[in-house]
């Protein structure tokens, strides 16, 4: 299983055009202190990286509880200033019975391999949606820009990692966007086709306004 997330990561980084701003030691860890740019931060001295600074462990760190009953752990750049400049990152979903990660996209390239459990994953196009059903070992590809979600088919907790294209994906949550803002709910209830009553309720679940 280790080694195919190996390979995963691998893919991923040939892949990428970030690895060419690399030179001379082939890594580079980010010095988070100063400004991001577009071909990532400004390299710490390389003799003050250590081994342990190649290593990342999703143990005991804070995850992102999402309320679908899932819990996202991240590593970044930001999590792993040694992911800098390659172009690749990664993240560890754990699904309660039932839990599901809600309709969203990345601005990257995404594979998901399921570790535990069972997932119906679906991917969104405008004229097509491609869908599986996932067990462990199996792996799913979400291109870059297209909406997608994972639900927890199975008994039990699922659990799934994630390679991304990108050192920092942005995730974007469409209930974030219909419903954590101040557009007023009637113009909302127009412009998604959705009922205003039920807007209504989930600007007040997700702190939006209007």
């Amino acid at each position: 299983m280790n080694s195919i997330l190996i390979l995963l990561l691998c893919v991923l980084l040939s892949s990428t055009s970030h690895a060419s701003s690399i030179t001379r030691q082939n890594f580079c860890k980010a010095d988070l202190n100063r400004p991001d740019t577009p071909s990532g931060y400004q390299c710490l001295p390389s003799d003050t990286v250590t081994a342990a600074d190649f290593k990342y462990s999703f143990n005991g760190k804070p995850g992102i509880t999402l309320p679908s009953k899932s819990l996202i752990f991240l590593a970044t750049v930001h999590q792993f200033p040694m992911l800098n400049g390659l172009g690749i990152s990664a993240a560890r979903a754990e699904f309660e019975e039932g839990g599901f990660v809600p309709l969203h996209e990345e601005d990257a390239n995404e594979m998901v391999m399921v570790l535990k459990g069972q997932l119906d994953v679906g991917l969104l196009t405008p004229l097509n949606s491609y869908c599986n059903t996932l067990i462990p070992g199996d792996i799913m590809l979400f291109p870059k820009g297209q909406p997608h979600y994972l639900i927890n088919s199975g008994r039990g907790k699922a659990v799934v990692v994630a390679a991304y294209s990108s050192p920092n994906p942005v995730f974007r949550l469409l209930y974030e966007e219909l419903f954590a803002n101040d557009v007023p709910s009637r113009i909302i209830s127009q412009v998604s086709f959705l009922d205003e009553l039920q807007v209504r309720k989930n600007k007040a679940r997700f702190n939006g306004t209007g």
